[in-house]
């Protein structure tokens, strides 16, 4: 009897090994481990991160969100986390229903499983989200990480469905819908979150961070488009998990993860932007602007988007490239070398750090990076388009130009 009960154990033991090492090895996501929310209050921990991982398009039809996983878990078994805690909205290509999962040494733990609506890039959904995170796992600190494609201040052409009526930002596609970023701004602000890596593309704006510098103390993000395999959560997560977080370390693991490749695979823009500073900026920006400085017939700016297929322009560009290109127009004027100045100095304490590849995908050299984008301007009527006058920055900053 004992023999056989000892012969038993041993398969039991083998089989539980088994199912650590096979969900971490490959590229697809490990298989769950059902486990109910622990009995009673949990105790706090120095942080708690929620990654907001939005797969229902063509990143989880690719299978990027389970190469990720893969890595968080790797990452956790390697003490990454340092008893700290990492949980997942998952809204999965290949599942019925999102669902909310912790990462764990043995995999991913499900903790709560969620109706197929409301969307995910609904409000109410994220809202709800959240509220069973800072329940699940209370912390002293939070950090939020957002996963899935993002366009920065505005909506790309055919793909303009969304929740919210027709505006001109947007984080997270679920299903061909989308959040604006002013209701994003709305349901992250109060929330407690100390910072927020994008892990999506273009969100270095300075449109989109204006409309958030509300929601979070310090910003990680991109210019450009970022690689589809995103952050190299195995090497960054440890920059992340600390109860102060490092995000610059993050920032310079993903972008080293690039940067070391050769041909079309070296791409990549990093940026750490404090946001405590944007007001800063804004105001001094204003402050330029209201010179009426003036951009040479011949510029073209220095874009961070790929040409589209259907011809439509590029929105997003390097900001300080644009402020040189106006101040240099005009630099005779003392009133506009003391704006301009200002904004040098403003630049300096709100771009934390910045790097960029010699180019994106091969398409785009980069001749200039500040770290943030923003839109060009050349006349009022610009104004109109992809419905920018809605925003803040405009309202605040990029009407004083005219």
């Amino acid at each position: 009897m004992k023999l056989k009960f000892k012969y038993l154990l041993t398969i039991v033991t083998a089989a539980i090994l088994m199912t650590a090492v096979t969900a971490c090895s490959g590229s697809d996501e490990p298989a769950p481990v059902p486990a109910p929310e622990p009995a009673g209050k949990n105790e706090p921990v120095d942080r708690a991160v929620l990654l907001y991982l939005l797969a229902d398009n063509s990143l989880g039809r690719g299978g990027f969100d389970r190469q990720n996983l893969a890595d968080m878990i790797q990452a956790c078994r390697d003490g990454a986390f340092g008893g700290n805690r990492l949980i997942i909205y998952h809204d999965d290509s290949k599942a019925e229903k999102p669902m909310l999962k912790e990462v764990t040494p043995l995999g991913l733990k499900i903790l709560k499983e969620y109706d197929a609506a409301p969307l995910s890039v609904a409000p109410e959904r994220m809202e709800e989200v959240i509220g069973d995170f800072k329940r699940i796992a209370p912390a002293d600190r939070y950090g939020l990480i957002l996963w899935s494609h993002a366009t920065g201040w505005l909506i790309n052409g055919e793909n303009s469905a969304n929740t919210s009526g027709t505006a001109p930002l947007w984080f997270g596609e679920d299903r061909r819908n989308y959040m604006n970023i002013p209701v994003l701004a709305g349901v992250l602000e109060g929330k407690g979150f100390d910072y927020i890596y994008f892990d999506c593309c273009h969100m270095a704006s300075l449109e989109s961070l204006y409309e958030l510098r509300d929601a979070a103390d310090i910003f990680a993000g991109s210019c450009a488009e970022l690689p589809s395999e995103g952050m190299p959560y195995r090497t960054a997560l440890p920059y992340l998990m600390k109860k102060d977080a490092d995000l610059t370390g993050a920032a310079k693991a993903t972008f080293g993860k690039y940067d070391v490749l050769t041909g079309r695979d070296r791409t990549c823009t990093m940026s750490v932007i404090d946001a405590r500073q944007l007001e800063r900026l804004a105001e001094a920006t204003r402050v330029f602007y209201a010179t009426h400085p003036t951009l040479p017939e011949d510029y073209t700016g220095q874009p961070f988007e790929r040409p589209r297929l259907n011809g439509e322009p590029c929105y997003l560009f390097d900001y300080q490239d644009y402020i040189d290109a106006l101040y240099f127009e005009t630099r005779t004027s003392p009133e506009v070398r003391q704006a301009y100045a200002a904004i040098l100095d403003v630049m300096d304490d709100c771009v934390v750090y910045q790097a960029s590849t010699p180019s994106v995908f091969n398409t785009i050299d980069i001749d200039a990076h500040c770290g943030l984008t923003t839109f060009i301007l050349r006349d009022p009527s610009d104004a109109d388009i992809q419905g920018y006058r809605t925003l803040a920055w405009y309202r605040d900053v990029a009407s004083a130009l005219f």
